[in-house]
């Protein structure tokens, strides 16, 4: 398992909602991907409300049964598949129902492999997904004969608003999203959402606890 990241967002908001994380560079992938709503919770705001994401950038792979994917359905993985053990390449089929075979070494111990045989029906009502962490973050439609390849450079952003956890999302649509930038050793950054809809500049847990102690001090 790799380092593990997190941030913690205070809920100074004016409604309840659901805050919810991404990534928005689907097309790193394949040019027809999608992002999903990767993480989300519902926070209600108050001068005490705290909510926290943590995750790893353990990469992996997963499909669904979703119909015709675009922004607005919902991705629920049937399987996934976890590379950890080195065979970094895994193969769709489908014999009357999908499903992963063949795990396998790819080219490149450093990039991640999926083949679809064959087998997959063209008008195929599945989609295969990147995962991170256990989530899925990217998906795009299954196709016959089609291979894909990924290398992971993952830039997180956060926002505010209805989203579920598997949402299929355009990222272009997405109201006021907070890109979290992780400096070279930090893991764990903390923000602020604000009753006007705007967010404080993300802080190192370091410097989140130093302004506790400050707040502490002068109570």
């Amino acid at each position: 398992m790799g380092k593990k990241y997190s941030v913690t967002v205070n809920n100074r908001a004016s409604h309840s909602a659901f805050f919810m994380v991404f990534q928005n560079d689907p097309t790193s992938w394949s040019p027809n991907a999608l992002s999903l709503a990767w993480f989300a919770k519902y926070s209600n705001p108050s001068k005490t409300a705290r909510v926290k994401f943590e995750w790893t950038v353990d990469t992996g792979f997963s499909w669904a049964e979703t119909g015709e994917l675009k922004p607005g359905i919902q991705f629920a993985a049937t399987e996934t598949y976890d590379p950890s053990s080195g065979l970094n390449k895994i193969t769709l089929d489908y014999n009357g129902a999908y499903q992963f075979v063949d795990p396998t070494s790819g080219a490149d111990k450093d990039r991640f492999y999926l083949a679809e045989t064959k087998n997959i029906p063209l008008k195929s009502q599945a989609a295969v997904g990147v995962t991170m962490s256990g989530s899925t973050v990217y998906a795009v439609q299954a196709r016959p004969n089609q291979n894909l390849t990924f290398s992971p450079h993952p830039e997180y952003f956060i926002a505010y608003g209805d989203y579920m956890e598997g949402d299929v999302i355009d990222v272009s649509t997405v109201n006021n999203p907070l890109r979290l930038e992780y400096p070279t050793g930090v893991y764990a950054l903390t923000t602020t959402l604000n009753v006007n809809g705007s967010w404080d500049d993300p802080v190192t847990l370091a410097q989140s606890n130093q302004k506790l102690l400050q707040l502490l001090e002068a109570a």
